[in-house]
């Protein structure tokens, strides 16, 4: 089975800590999705035949196309690759973008998950974000969605962002459950090279949140999504029973996937390429048959620490079972001081990291890694 996923680069305007490749240049969109029907064609071969499961819209913001448009790009990849056996449809939403007769349309090309990306229900730091809604406007849009008929419906939040207290995300938490959503992702605030976040940062206009502070915080995330039946299933995601992130899921077990558009990666077992962060150099290179990439063929060992690293994020972990002997040996060599430690638990041939030590998994998982 496969996965694709569509990079929509198009926002109303970018947020103060936002370092994926987007773009205001909205008067490109009609161009754009023809560029992406037409890489579609050049690349249909990409994941040999296999059957595409899930279907992700990402961006930048997806819900600044038409339905015309979302339902052309979902027509050409059933054409092209066929979709009889889609399990996912989602689509990333702005709150703000979200009306009764979008979510309709959206549902009618068979769309089944909207994610959107609320990030706090606090109006001065949805201001400071420079978000382009407001709290009230994603209450309303979770309900849109929900009197619509979309039944799974996942949400973002942050939190480390400067000025938030504990209780402050306290409350976002509490108002996301009110909701009744069935999932929810929360990250921690980073600072990207390059935004206006960083600047502010380098230009001490602001105090970042503290390390152990913003552990604080995932703590109090985890325990009370785990009270309110939410599965914690990934360090930053969590869901009610069943409803997990398909597409995203496919990341962390190596299931192949294709990506199309500016920017967006690809993997197919063995290697991974991405096409350049350029909208014009993305569409002129699709237009003249000649897609451009950069493709990073994988070693031995590149394919062993990712798979140490994608597994471990997982609350599932890894599974010492399905790796080769060898393979095995080295992982519980590598892994016995932080099995001794409690930062690594061996339980039923599987190797996971306690909840308790999520928060710092990068440094778990690297000391791991081959060299």
């Amino acid at each position: 089975m496969a996965g694709i996923y569509v990079h929509i680069p198009f926002c109303a305007k970018r947020c103060i800590y936002c370092g994926f490749f987007s773009t205001v240049r909205q008067e490109e969109a009609a161009r754009y999705v023809s560029t992406l029907c037409r890489e579609l064609q050049l690349r249909k071969g990409y994941l040999s035949d296999a059957p595409v499961k899930t279907l992700y819209f990402g961006g930048g913001t997806p819900s600044r196309l038409t339905p015309e448009q979302i339902s052309r790009i979902i027509s050409s990849i059933d054409s092209t690759l066929g979709l009889s056996n889609l399990e996912e449809l989602t689509v990333e939403c702005n709150p703000d973008d979200i009306t009764p007769d979008y979510v309709c349309a959206l549902r009618a090309l068979g769309v089944n998950r909207i994610s959107m990306g609320v990030q706090t229900f606090n109006d001065d730091l949805l201001s400071f974000l420079r978000r382009r809604h407001t709290a009230t406007q994603s209450l309303d849009a979770v309900r849109i969605c929900r009197d619509s008929g979309i039944t799974n419906i996942s949400i973002d939040l942050m939190y480390g962002l400067p000025g938030q207290t504990l209780d402050m995300f306290r409350s976002d938490l509490e108002t996301a459950l009110s909701a009744c959503v069935q999932h929810i992702s929360s990250y921690c605030l980073s600072y990207e090279e390059g935004t206006p976040l960083q600047a502010l940062r380098d230009q001490e206009k602001l105090i970042p949140a503290t390390d152990d502070f913003c552990a604080q915080m995932f703590t109090l995330m985890c325990t009370t999504l785990r009270n309110a039946g939410f599965d914690h299933y990934e360090i930053s995601n969590f869901c009610k029973p069943g409803y997990h992130s398909r597409h995203n899921s496919s990341y962390w077990t190596g299931i192949p996937y294709m990506g199309l558009g500016a920017g967006a990666h690809s993997y197919n077992g063995t290697s991974r390429q991405w096409s350049p962060d350029d909208l014009d150099a993305y569409m002129a290179g699709i237009e003249q048959g000649k897609p451009l990439f950069e493709i990073e063929h994988l070693s031995p060992d590149d394919l062993y620490n990712e798979k140490i690293m994608l597994s471990l994020r997982t609350t599932q972990g890894l599974n010492l079972s399905a790796l080769p002997p060898q393979d095995r040996l080295t992982v519980l060599q590598s892994a016995e001081s932080l099995i001794n430690k409690g930062s690594l638990l061996l339980e039923n041939n599987h190797l996971r990291i306690p909840e308790s030590r999520m928060f710092i998994s990068d440094s778990i998982i690297s000391s791991i890694f081959k060299d």
